[in-house]
């Protein structure tokens, strides 16, 4: 359905893309088939893909020599036209005016003529003692044996003498006429003879199908269509229907207005043909028997220049740049990435070695500088290159060399972006050009996605640009832990006032337990928290309950920096409650704080604990579980249960340069290193083209290629490499000259 191959099949396509059947596109049959008669018709008159080139031959007949002959002979030929004047003090005056009508009908798809060819027994096209046929001797003995640049310069100089010693004849022609004058003496004609006339056809769609399945022409006869039912709906402006809805035809029309200036425009821009090469002869400024750059020229000197690149080029590998994200604003490219490649023959004009500033020593360490100039063909770039760039949804590429591509010069190992590329050097030689001139620098690292599949290309980065690490947890082990129960414990701690001006967590302190027995005594921490930008208590947690306490004992809080801050506490003398957490295995491979769970009483309430998470080593354990609740009712020592780490055995093995993604975050990364031994991932391109922050502590890391999973323990923002390290190289060499040890390091011994 999406390919019209018939006339009805075209409308209906056009008619689905303004929105029928969903919409009624308010448009007779009669000016549909009219519309299309217009199309068909700018399509045939206009684009190259319209027309075809053929070669009409035609036998001159008696008639045509009778019609063509000049005056002289019985009138025959001469068309006489008169004219009449009434002229004050003659009367009327009358005019003769004679016009030969020297002219043969051509066909009425006809639509240009570009020259005629006779056949006859001219000096150079006649007998085996012709000037052509000797040429054709001499030099194609053996067609099959000579390259095809030999035969098209031999073509070419053959061609250039015919033009010479017999130029071709004036012609004219006239489309909306149908003829094609001779301006020849037909006198000397003779019947039968042939002539071969090169010109230009319309295509017939119902002969051609493809016609109607061309992009322009389906893109033109959707604007005319709008165009015309916006004129059929102006004439009900004002008209409203229910719901209060007006009709717009205005809108409409004006849209198919401008739709169809711009495919004109295009259309002007890059289809459409020089006028010289749809009529014979033009009056012009220049002269009409000298070539000013014929296609069979630009194509012998593009042949030429392609196959001088294929031997003195260097084969480079182009990468063009794909801009993934710009700013809204002013365009500006926020980031990019690199995953194609092609090769093309490229002459390197700074033969001589690397152009540009060179290699130079600046305090931060060595900065390479070098620049070169690469030509490449157009033609080979617009046929091998441009046609098979793939990009991705929402994301800009171009189809010539552009400013920020990258090339691969095989020869130093080395990556070249693009700063300017010349397409106007040389400057129209015989009205064409031929080839991009590349200015290319050594390209600076920023940040961007290079992955080409080709290793030497994507390992030129190996170690730039902003790269972060992520310590991955291998194994994971869940913790454990048992409760203590006891009477006379503190049950749970009320903040009556959150206080203010702390700079650290305050010092909570509580009376001591009347039993004075080991680990009887109420212990506690506060948590502190930030709101319009002072810190105040958020809450207190025990960290033992105590137990023995017949009294509600006093808690006062002091340090922090802050004051006013107070609590109280209720106390449980009667049932058992959880006064302390014993934790037996701390675990490993926490990235959250996992939840803890404690079994219910028979009757009473449950007690809640909290866990806190700290740092041995490389990886997270519990290090503390907190009472938020003692709960009340339990008759022996309750089951704790710890929740398992996110992963408890990591797998896989993290690939160069592939995607890695959070599993919570969805932040995507480039792998640049994996070191298993140690579980450091180290990333580069995180969260390029999104607006995650990054990864989250805790979650899984995925290889989107190997599959690898790992958990997430801690993740180092920080830059782990640098662009300058050679300094360090320099300070090293330096301190085993100098000894700055000695008071006077440039003095005596």
């Amino acid at each position: 359905m999406a390919k019209p191959s018939t006339r009805q099949g075209l409308i209906d396509y056009c008619f689905r893309k303004l929105g029928a059947p969903v919409l009624e596109i308010n448009v007779d049959d009669d000016q549909v088939d009219d519309l299309v008669d217009d199309t068909i018709q700018y399509y045939n008159e206009r684009h190259y893909n319209g027309i075809e080139r053929m070669y009409l031959k035609y036998k001159i007949t008696q008639e045509d020599i009778d019609r063509g002959r000049a005056e002289g002979t019985d009138g025959v030929g001469i068309v006489t036209t008169t004219g009449t004047q009434n002229v004050s003090g003659y009367g009327a005056v009358t005019s003769n005016f004679y016009e030969s009508s020297n002219f043969i009908a051509v066909p009425e798809h006809v639509i240009g003529v570009n020259k005629i060819f006779k056949f006859d027994t001219s000096s150079i096209s006649g007998g085996m003692f012709s000037i052509k046929y000797q040429l054709f001797l001499n030099d194609l003995y053996y067609f099959n044996s000579v390259e095809l640049l030999q035969y098209a310069m031999t073509k070419t100089y053959l061609e250039d003498i015919d033009f010479l010693l017999t130029t071709d004849k004036q012609i004219r022609f006239n489309q909306r006429q149908d003829r094609l004058y001779l301006d020849i003496d037909w006198g000397a004609q003779s019947v039968d003879t042939f002539i071969v006339i090169d010109c230009l056809r319309a295509l017939d769609p119902e002969e051609y199908k493809q016609v109607y399945n061309d992009p322009f022409v389906k893109l033109y006869f959707v604007a005319l269509l709008k165009k015309q039912w916006g004129m059929n709906l102006i004439k009900f402006r004002g008209t409203k229907l229910p719901g209060g809805i007006e009709l717009n035809g205005r809108e409409i029309y004006d849209d198919g207005v401008r739709e169809i200036e711009a495919l004109e425009q295009r259309m002007a821009r890059d289809y459409e043909l020089p006028p010289l090469d749809f009529i014979g002869w033009w009056i012009m400024a220049l002269n009409p028997y000298f070539l000013q750059g014929s296609r069979g020229e630009q194509r012998l000197v593009q042949s030429l220049i392609n196959e001088h690149l294929k031997i003195y080029g260097v084969e480079v590998t182009f990468i063009p740049r794909k801009f993934v994200n710009r700013a809204s604003i002013i365009e500006e490219v926020t980031a990019s990435k690199f995953d194609d490649n092609f090769a093309i023959e490229a002459y390197v004009d700074t033969y001589d070695g690397y152009a540009g500033a060179g290699d130079v020593l600046t305090k931060f360490g060595m900065s390479l500088r070098d620049e070169v100039t690469l030509t490449i063909s157009k033609e080979r770039f617009e046929d091998f290159i441009s046609p098979f760039m793939s990009a991705d949804e929402d994301i800009d590429l171009s189809s010539r060399p552009r400013e920020g591509d990258l090339v691969f010069f095989p020869l130093g190992q080395r990556l070249f972006e693009v700063k300017f590329v010349e397409h106007e050097d040389p400057f129209y030689q015989l009205g064409k050009n031929y080839v991009y001139q590349l200015k290319c620098e050594l390209f600076e690292y920023e940040d961007e996605v290079i992955d080409t599949s080709i290793d030497e290309i994507d390992t030129q980065v190996d170690d730039v640009g902003y790269i972060t690490s992520l310590q991955l947890v291998g194994v994971g082990r869940t913790a454990t832990a048992t409760a203590l129960i006891n009477t006379g414990y503190i049950q749970e701690i009320f903040l009556n006032n959150d206080g203010f001006n702390y700079t650290s967590a305050p010092i909570v302190s509580i009376s001591t337990s009347p039993s004075n027995l080991p680990n009887s005594d109420a212990t506690a921490v506060a948590f502190t928290t930030e709101r319009a930008g002072m810190k105040s208590v958020e809450k207190i947690l025990l960290t033992n309950a105590g137990f023995g306490y017949t009294e509600t004992p006093t808690i006062t809080i002091t340090g922090g920096g802050g004051s006013g801050a107070a609590a109280t506490c209720s106390i449980e003398k009667t049932f058992n409650g959880v006064v302390r957490f014993i934790i037996t295995d701390n675990g490993i491979g926490f990235g959250t704080v996992p939840i803890v769970t404690v079994a219910q009483p028979g009757s009473g309430t449950t007690a809640v604990g909290i866990a806190s998470l700290g740092a041995a080593g490389e990886f997270n354990q519990v290090n503390s579980i907190f009472v938020q609740n003692a709960g009340r009712g339990y008759s022996s020592a309750p089951v704790v249960t710890i929740a398992n780490p996110e992963t408890m055995s990591g797998i896989g093995t993290y690939q160069f340069n592939e995607v890695v993604q959070g599993m919570r975050s969805g932040t995507q990364a480039r792998v640049k290193s994996w070191d298993y031994d140690t579980l450091i991932l180290q990333v580069s391109n995180v969260g390029v083209g999104t607006t995650t922050p990054g990864f989250f502590a805790g979650e899984d890391i995925k290889g989107l290629s190997s599959g690898a999973l790992y958990s997430v323990t801690s993740y180092n923002k920080d830059d782990t490499t640098d662009k300058y390290n050679e300094g360090d190289i320099f300070e090293s060499e330096a301190d085993l000259l100098i000894d700055f040890s000695e008071s006077n390091p440039f003095g005596s011994f």
